[in-house]
C-alpha cells in the first residue's frame, strides 16, 4: 500500500528496539500515526491487538473447562519440555548478535549470574543498560555532557525503582503487575516469561510454573503478538476481568510510546547514547532469559523421558525449519502415549 517508505520502515524497526513493549505492536501503531496521527495510533493498535486477545481468551476459556480431564496431565507432561526448548531456541538465536564482543559477553555472563542468584530482573536489565552506556559511550572528560545524557537515558527506567508489593483485590494486583511489565519490558517477547516467572511464580506465588507453561502454549498456538500470553495469565488468575485488565495494562503504555516515537524517531535514530544503552540492555536480556530457562528447566525436566524430549525438540528447532507450533502437538501426543500406555 506504500503507506511508509522502505527507509522509514527500516528506521522504525531499529527505533522500536529502543522502547519497552511489543515491537510488532508498536510498529503497527506508528504506521497508524503516520496515516492518521494520534487517532491512528489507537485505531491501528487495538485493531492489531484485539483479535489476537479475543482468540486467546476463547482458547483459554476452553482450556480451563477441559483442564480437569485426566488426559490433560499426560498431554502437558509432553508439552512442557517442548516449551522449554522453544524458550532456549529464542535465546540461542538472539545470543550471537546480543553478545558480539568481549564487553557484551561480560554483560551477558554477569546478567546470567545475577539472574541465577535471584537478583530482581528489572535491576539486572537496568544495570545492563548502564553498563552499555559506560562501556561504549561514557567519556569522563566531557564533564556534565556525559552525565546529562546518562540522566536523560535513565528516565524510562524510573519505573523500576523499588515498588510496594501489590495489595488489595486480585484484579488490582494483576493490573499493577502487567502495567509494570508493559513499561519496562525490552527486547524479545520471551523476556515476558522471565517477568512472569520472577513476579507471579517466585515472588508473589500467584501462579505455578506448570500454569505459566500452559499460558505460553496458548500464546504460541494463537495468532498475534506473544504478549497476548498476558490474556491467558490474567484469565487464570482472575477470570474474565483479570484477562481484560492484564491485556489492557500490558499494551496501554505502548500507545503513548508510539506517539513519542513518531515525534522523536529522528533523534532516537541518531543517538549514539541510545545505541550504546541498547547493546548492554540486549546482552542483559539474553542473560536473564537463560537464567529463567535454567530455573524452568529444573522444574520441567523431571526424568529421562522429559529430558530426551526437550533435547530432541531443541535439536529439531535449531537444525531444521520445523515451526514451534508444529512441535507442540507432537509433544502432546508423545506425552499422552508415554503416560497412558508405558508408565
Amino acid at each position: 500500500r506504500r503507506w511508509v517508505q522502505r527507509r522509514h520502515f527500516l528506521d522504525l524497526m531499529a527505533a522500536t528496539n529502543l522502547l519497552p513493549g511489543p515491537n510488532s505492536t508498536q510498529m503497527t501503531m506508528h504506521i497508524g500515526y503516520v496515516q492518521k496521527g494520534s487517532l491512528g495510533v489507537w485505531g491501528a493498535g487495538w485493531a492489531f491487538v484485539l483479535p489476537a486477545a479475543i482468540i486467546t481468551l476463547g482458547v483459554t476459556w476452553a482450556y480451563v473447562e477441559l483442564r480437569a480431564l485426566p488426559a490433560m496431565d499426560a498431554i502437558f507432561y509432553g508439552i512442557q519440555p517442548v516449551v522449554l526448548a522453544i524458550i532456549i531456541t529464542a535465546m540461542v538465536r538472539l545470543a550471537p548478535s546480543a553478545a558480539d564482543d568481549l564487553k557484551t559477553r561480560g554483560v551477558f555472563v554477569t546478567a546470567l549470574a545475577m539472574g541465577l542468584l535471584g537478583v530482581d530482573e528489572l535491576l539486572v536489565l537496568a544495570l545492563g543498560a548502564l553498563a552499555g552506556f559506560v562501556l561504549y559511550q561514557w567519556q569522563p572528560w566531557r564533564g556534565l555532557g556525559g552525565g546529562t545524557c546518562l540522566l536523560a537515558s535513565a528516565l524510562p527506567w524510573m519505573s523500576i525503582t523499588p515498588m510496594p508489593r501489590p495489595g488489595g483485590e486480585l484484579v488490582g494486583q494483576v493490573g499493577w503487575l502487567f502495567l509494570k511489565f508493559g513499561v519496562t519490558l525490552f527486547g524479545s517477547g520471551y523476556l515476558l516469561v522471565a517477568y512472569l516467572q520472577a513476579d507471579l511464580v517466585d515472588r508473589y506465588g500467584l501462579l505455578s510454573t506448570p500454569q505459566l507453561i500452559e499460558a505460553i502454549v496458548i500464546g504460541e498456538m494463537t495468532p498475534g503478538p506473544l504478549f497476548t500470553v498476558s490474556t491467558a495469565v490474567g484469565y487464570f488468575l482472575a477470570g474474565l476481568p483479570g484477562a481484560v485488565v492484564a491485556t489492557v495494562a500490558i499494551f496501554f503504555p505502548s500507545f503513548f510510546l508510539a506517539v513519542l516515537l513518531g515525534r522523536w524517531m529522528p533523534a532516537i535514530k541518531r543517538s549514539a547514547v541510545a545505541s550504546a544503552i541498547l547493546r548492554g540492555l540486549t546482552a542483559a536480556v539474553v542473560g536473564v532469559m537463560l537464567a529463567v530457562a535454567i530455573v524452568i528447566g529444573r522444574r520441567v525436566v523431571v526424568d529421562v523421558p522429559t529430558g530426551v524430549l526437550a533435547a530432541a525438540a531443541l535439536a529439531a528447532l535449531l537444525r531444521t525449519r520445523v515451526s514451534a507450533i508444529a512441535l507442540i502437538p507432537v509433544g502432546a501426543l508423545l506425552g499422552y502415549l508415554w503416560v497412558t500406555f508405558i508408565t
